[in-house]
């Protein structure tokens, strides 16, 4: 049993203890509050003049991406004849007949969010440039989602975009010139009589030559629908023109060493 010695000794430390302050109360309200930092509202835009594929299988990683912004989506896709048709579900944008008479020009997807969250791409054939892209939001935000669209640009990019994006388009634009009226001038040569006709047909052929030939490498290729059998037979004409070239190229090489060797 407990003696009344003992009783008032336990009292006294009850009231001691009531006495202090409450120490989580007090921690958090004297001590100064913790400044969390803010995130910088920050927004990108880039611009890149490339040669670009877009099917089936990338418009549906460019809604997954674009998902990630958590808002709306919305996709404005135009048409050669002037038109253009607002669409909200990709699925809608895939399945467009896409075809000869009225095919797709341009695709300007956007996803707009909350707390000012937003993403704007642009595909298009023309004008410069042929891709483009807007990004708003937190500053994290803005550099993880611009790498990822990076990469999936990175993706769509064709082989030849090289000759839209360097110096290298300017070179060939310009020897697309020269060399119909490099080849009229040597036909006038070799045949000065009586066939004037000669260095324009020469002209008209080999600009007829050149044109189908950029024809194969477009700057934009929406391959949907019927742009998807225009892509393949534009590709397998491509590669044959390609392949033909270089065969000729080493067949010359190596006539010219036997004429030298035998």
């Amino acid at each position: 049993m407990w003696g009344e010695g003992t009783n008032l000794l336990l009292a006294r430390f009850i009231v001691e203890i009531l006495k202090e302050p409450h120490h989580s109360l007090t921690v958090s309200s004297r001590s100064p509050r913790l400044a969390l930092p803010m995130e910088n509202e920050a927004s990108k835009t880039r611009s890149m003049d490339i040669a670009f594929l877009v099917d089936s299988e990338t418009l549906t990683g460019l809604e997954k991406l674009l998902c990630e912004v958590k808002g709306a989506l919305e996709y404005k896709v135009k048409f050669s004849d002037g038109s253009m048709v607002k669409y909200d579900d990709i699925v809608d944008v895939i399945g467009q007949p896409n075809s000869n008479k009225r095919f797709i020009v341009s695709i300007l997807a956007s996803a707009e969010g909350h707390a000012g969250h937003s993403a704007f791409l642009t595909m298009r054939n023309d004008p410069e440039p042929s891709v483009e892209y807007t990004i708003s939001g937190s500053q994290r935000n803005v550099i993880y989602f611009a790498d990822k669209l990076d990469d999936w640009i990175a993706s769509s990019r064709q082989w030849y975009s090289a000759f839209f994006s360097s110096r290298l388009g300017a070179l060939a634009a310009l020897a697309a010139l020269a060399l119909p009226l490099f080849l009229a001038n040597k036909s006038e040569i070799l045949y000065p009589a009586g066939k004037s006709w000669l260095p324009l047909t020469t002209m008209i052929v080999v600009g007829l030559a050149e044109y189908w030939t950029f024809k194969l490498f477009p700057r934009a290729t929406f391959a949907l629908g019927h742009g998807a059998r225009r892509h393949q037979l534009f590709s397998y004409i491509r590669n044959t023109v390609l392949a033909g070239f270089a065969i000729s190229v080493l067949a010359s090489v190596f006539a010219n060493w036997l004429t030298k060797h035998l």
